[in-house]
């Protein structure tokens, strides 16, 4: 008889979980199936790329026959359907608090659950350096993910996130591995003390069978002659006031329209701002895939006026449904872009992004070409297949590792 294991599944009654024995499964050459618990964030009343990263990723690695125990934090009450543990959190700007008792309920899952990994997409809260102790005393590899934006390399917010990087080392000391995002974060975390050998690049990805070229229907109902879209997180950091007053300087009609999606510290600043203006228009948090595709679709161009940035998930989602876009130079967005978009200087941002949006306002057969290229771009080097093939090897060479079969994977 096949020998079962005890998997986590959410209690009808509530949120906390039961053991249910299931039978282990094994793939085709008789490994056994991996178990990752996974710790990452849930699209809340913010949208965020990490949100968008934790749900794809997690779908994806589902989708291969991988047994996920999802953990986040519910915010406003409110679980994803696919989290199997939902924690209590207080949000602090951009830190995330884990109220008492989180600890214990994760400590609780993990042996439940039982994972050959564990694996955190940094900055899960301020536990991360404890959920990576919790993994190591039970023999458990953990990986971290770092999502932490870096800026322009001689930039005043650049010497900041610096110091953040630093701080964080210590925590991230206590990982088998770190996932960085590119080579340059790569030499950043090395540059913060962490062991280079522990690190290893695997770049954000987008799902380009989801996110295709192809019609939208908002941008049917919105009767205009050109549409600009940002798409993420309301947040300083974002400077998405500054975009709209680039946009509304332009001194466009009407049927040229600026849509904004997403929530955070600016969105009242925001309000203010476009109270009187009908070109723009605030769509809140757009969570739904299907809706997200739609949206960027709508869009003549995509703008993303960034001081600071990993690499923006929603970039290359925009990227893939084939548009124009327009970014900063800030962590490694300017580098993905490359000759497939427009890529301007953090600072200062004007004259630059005005002119950009001139150039792609008058220019058609520009915006057609760049769009083709940032659809051929990500399907060449960002697409999530070849993200979770990476994190699954890696995930594979830990298990073996922490079994004594192999050597733990080297950079």
């Amino acid at each position: 008889m096949t020998p079962a294991r005890c998997f986590g599944e959410r209690d009808p009654r509530g949120s906390t979980l039961r053991a249910v024995a299931v039978p282990d499964l094994l793939t085709p050459d008789a490994s056994p199936r991996l178990r990752v618990a996974w710790f990452g964030h849930f699209q809340g009343r913010h949208g965020n790329g990490l949100a968008s990263y934790s749900r794809q990723t997690v779908a994806a690695m589902r989708s291969r026959g991988i047994d996920v125990l999802f953990v986040a934090h519910r915010e406003g009450g409110v679980e994803a359907p696919d989290q199997d543990v939902a924690l209590r959190a207080v949000r602090l700007k951009t830190v995330t608090v884990s109220l008492p008792g989180s600890l214990e309920r994760i400590e609780a899952a993990l042996t439940r659950f039982q994972p050959d990994v564990v694996h955190v997409s940094v900055s899960f809260s301020l536990l991360d350096g404890a959920v990576a102790s919790l993994a190591q005393h039970r023999n458990i590899p953990a990986i971290a993910t770092v999502h932490l934006p870096y800026g322009a390399l001689h930039s005043a917010r650049a010497r900041v996130l610096r110091e953040v990087y630093r701080f964080q080392a210590w925590r991230l000391a206590h990982f088998d591995a770190i996932v960085a995002l590119s080579e340059g974060q790569r030499a950043l975390l090395i540059e913060s003390g962490l062991d280079p050998e522990r690190i290893v690049v695997i770049p954000n990805a987008v799902d380009t069978d989801r996110f295709s070229p192809g019609s939208s229907s908002l941008r049917a109902s919105l009767n205009a002659r050109f549409v600009v879209v940002y798409m993420g997180r309301l947040d300083a950091e974002k400077r998405v006031p500054h975009l709209a007053r680039s946009f509304l300087g332009q001194g466009w009609g009407d049927d040229h329209v600026l849509l904004i999606a997403g929530g955070g510290t600016q969105r009242r600043q925001l309000q203010r701002l476009v109270a009187e203006q009908p070109q723009i228009r605030l769509l809140g948090v757009i969570s739904g895939v299907d809706e997200r595709v739609d949206l960027l679709r709508a869009a003549d161009v995509f703008v993303l006026p960034s001081t600071a940035e990993g690499l923006s998930l929603a970039l290359l989602e925009a990227m893939s449904v084939g548009r124009a876009v327009i970014a900063t130079d800030a962590g490694e967005d300017g580098a993905v872009v490359g000759d497939a978009g427009v890529v301007i200087p953090v600072s200062p941002l004007e004259p630059a992004l005005g002119d950009a949006l001139r150039q792609l306002h008058r220019d058609s057969d520009l915006r057609q070409s760049l769009a083709q290229r940032a659809r051929a771009r990500t399907l060449e080097s960002f697409s999530l297949r070849t993200n979770v093939d990476g994190l699954e090897q890696l995930y594979l060479d830990l298990r073996g590792a922490a079994a004594g079969e192999v050597s733990p994977p080297r950079a």
